[in-house]
């Protein structure tokens, strides 16, 4: 049986007496869609009993950036309009500015042939931004290679001589499965522990061209947003032709959506700073919280459109969610 409020299992009779005894820890699931808060009453003689409500709760990562690049980090809720499925939230629940939150890094590595004269370097600024960037207490990476198949280096990990291990062992060689890693890197993404919110994002060394993944552009997308997981593209393209090529519009189309973006990473010294400004970004970023209007708990994509007053300022965060699919 549906139920829009809190499902008791318990009589009220006895919530009521465990509420007064004041025995009352408080938990809070923040999935980054749609978090359940749950009461837990404890009580020596009835033992532990569970209320849960839900809570159609969006939770909006993202950052603003001024015209020259520069993380704007003093803004308030005001400056902002934000919208779901084209409407106006029924509520905003939450706005603060969010450099602190765990972070969860999947690095994931283009192993192919093409990228043999530039594999040294890459693995030396990879190993140096996890070595930089990841605090041992909080945050956690995991490391993949992709070639003509997806490889798992290195599972979650805060130990940063583990990862940068990974990275050193990897060997190039082969074709480009990139949406496939990237794919299997968002399901990996899921299957953490939802019971806080954490900074999820996924940081591509590619070129963007796929030619051996057995999924294809879309599905990529699809994974993206499913995880809720931010896309930063180190792009090794060479941009000094007239041609724009193929994979920089891939990585266009991966990286928008997902709230991140493609910076040029084809040298040694661009690279350095592609992460410099990846890092910059995780630490700069705003939190909005809100509840959609005409929410309905059905499974389907929902679109998010957030505009700042400000002239001249761009705001970068995902485009849209999947609504979590109601239980019965």
């Amino acid at each position: 049986m549906r139920s829009q409020g809190f499902r008791v299992s318990v009589s009220l009779a006895v919530v009521a007496c465990l509420l007064c005894a004041g025995c009352i820890e408080a938990t809070a699931q923040q999935d980054a869609t749609a978090p359940a808060v749950t009461a837990r009453l404890i009580d020596p003689d009835v033992g532990m009993v569970t209320i849960t409500k839900r809570v159609d709760e969006v939770s909006l990562l993202f950052t603003v950036t001024d015209s020259k690049g520069r993380f704007v980090t003093n803004l308030e809720p005001s400056d902002l309009q934000v919208f779901d499925n084209r409407m106006p939230p029924e509520s905003i629940r939450s706005f603060q500015k969010e450099s602190d939150l765990p972070l969860r890094v999947g690095l994931l590595i283009d192993l192919s042939e093409s990228i043999t004269n530039r594999f040294k370097f890459e693995k030396k600024a990879a190993a140096t931004f996890l070595k930089k960037s990841l605090r041992p207490s909080t945050d956690q990476a995991f490391i993949v290679g992709f070639n003509d198949r997806v490889q798992l280096e290195q599972d979650f990990t805060n130990d940063s001589a583990a990862l940068e291990s990974a990275v050193q062992k990897m060997r190039a060689g082969g074709n480009t499965s990139l949406y496939d890693a990237v794919i299997f890197a968002c399901r990996k993404m899921q299957e953490q522990p939802r019971d806080h919110l954490v900074r999820k994002v996924l940081i591509l060394i590619t070129d963007g061209e796929d030619t051996s993944s057995k999924s294809i552009l879309a599905d990529a997308q699809q994974a993206a947003a499913r995880a809720e997981t931010s896309i930063f593209a180190l792009s090794t393209n060479d941009l000094s032709h007239d041609e724009y090529p193929h994979g920089e519009a891939v990585l266009e189309l991966l990286t928008r959506y997902a709230g991140g973006e493609i910076l040029p990473a084809r040298a040694s010294a661009e690279l350095v700073h592609a992460f410099a400004q990846v890092e910059d970004a995780l630490r700069s970023e705003y939190s909005l919280a809100y509840k959609p209007a005409n929410f309905t708990p059905d499974g389907s994509y929902r679109t998010i459109e957030l505009r700042c007053a400000k002239p001249k300022l761009r705001v970068q965060c995902r485009r849209g969610y999947y609504a979590p699919r109601e239980t019965q």
